[in-house]
This record gives structure tokens, C-alpha cells and sequence, in this order.
């Protein structure tokens, strides 16, 4: 409707015909000034007044590593909706037991859209741990189901109850960068003779 209405006010008898180009590499803004004169010269109305904007794209080539560099105009975006915020309770189990352990239980609060790395970044904040030091499983039947990565969302982690198994403290666990984890966050970058056991 807002493309129609655009077209329909357009300040101008004709549009004329404007070669869109790769940014320059100038700066920023006279390449975005630049793009966003261009795309008025065709799409000059009220419409493009009121609603439209500009993005910057990037796009590196993985062979040759070419930058290409464009401004594009948009005129909606698309934007999550955040959900109810669910507490998500879960049991930590301490490395170093001893006759009196019990097992301790707590819980935070997250919106199914978060990760793993939200849950143990809120973990860090209210238990004053450090966001690496433990493992997160699924366990269901007396088995462990599963190992739980960063980029796991709440809405796909499996049935089951969660465990948070403590690292040995003396190793000195810590998270990867998220970029660089797998599926079992990069075994903490702790040495390899710690991490070969099969669970």
C-alpha cells in the first residue's frame, strides 16, 4: 500500500533512469549522502518523507576478500516482539563433594527466544560464578541426553531436567568466544588429556 501511495505522489512528471554504484570508500557519509540523493532523484514524495530510511550493507567475498560496500534505502523492518520472561530452574552440582552435599537448585528467568549464553550470562550475575566454569545437560532417564551449546535457544532445548555440572576449578575453564565454539563450547579451552572421556 505504501509502494502504490509512493508512486502516486511522486513530485516529479518522470523518473530518471540513476545508476545505483558501490559506496566510494570516502567516508561514510558522503557515500551514504550520495546513495540517499540518488534514491530521492527516483522515489522524491511524502511517502519517502515519512518512512523510509538507509542501511549500510557489507559484504566481504570469501575467495578474493573484496569489500563491497552499499547504503540501501528500506521502508519497514522487521523487529522481534519480546515474549514473557519463564523461570527456568535447573540443579548445579559442585565438583568437589563431600559427606553433607546436597544438591543445590535455583532458577532464572529468560524469554524463550534467548540462548545459552544469555542463561549463563544471568547464572554469572546472580550467582557471582563465572559464566564458563560449568557444563549445561539435559538429563532425562537416568541418562544424559544432552550437552548444551552457547547458541541453543529455550524454545529448542529438549525435555528433561537441567544439570549444571562444575569444571574442575584447578583447570580453569572458560567460554570460547561464541564464534569459535562447537556444539560442546570448545571443551572450555582446557587441555585436550582433560577432555577426551566419553560421557
Amino acid at each position: 500500500m505504501l509502494d502504490l501511495l509512493c508512486e502516486d505522489l511522486y513530485r516529479k512528471p518522470k523518473k530518471p533512469y540513476v545508476e545505483m554504484v558501490d559506496a566510494k570508500g570516502v567516508s561514510d557519509e558522503k557515500d551514504s549522502m550520495e546513495a540517499w540523493t540518488k534514491h530521492l532523484i527516483r522515489n522524491e514524495s511524502m511517502i519517502v518523507d515519512l518512512f523510509h530510511g538507509q542501511y549500510k550493507s557489507t559484504l566481504v567475498c570469501s575467495v578474493c576478500a573484496h569489500v563491497s560496500v552499499t547504503f540501501d534505502p528500506f521502508m519497514t523492518m522487521s523487529l522481534p516482539i519480546p515474549g514473557k520472561k519463564k523461570k527456568l530452574a535447573f540443579f548445579y552440582i559442585s565438583y568437589h563433594l563431600n559427606a553433607d552435599y546436597t544438591n543445590y537448585s535455583g532458577s532464572v528467568s529468560l524469554r524463550e527466544s534467548q540462548t545459552i549464553a544469555d542463561f549463563r550470562r544471568e547464572f554469572s550475575m546472580k550467582y557471582d560464578l563465572s559464566d564458563g566454569s560449568f557444563l549445561v545437560s539435559i538429563v532425562g532417564d537416568n541418562l544424559v541426553k544432552r550437552l548444551i551449546d552457547q547458541g541453543t535457544k529455550m524454545e529448542n532445548l529438549p525435555e528433561g531436567t537441567i544439570l549444571l555440572y562444575e569444571i574442575p576449578p584447578e583447570l580453569g575453564p572458560r567460554l570460547a568466544p561464541r564464534e569459535v565454539s562447537d556444539k560442546f563450547d570448545s571443551n572450555h579451552q582446557i587441555s585436550p588429556e582433560w577432555t577426551k572421556s566419553v560421557i
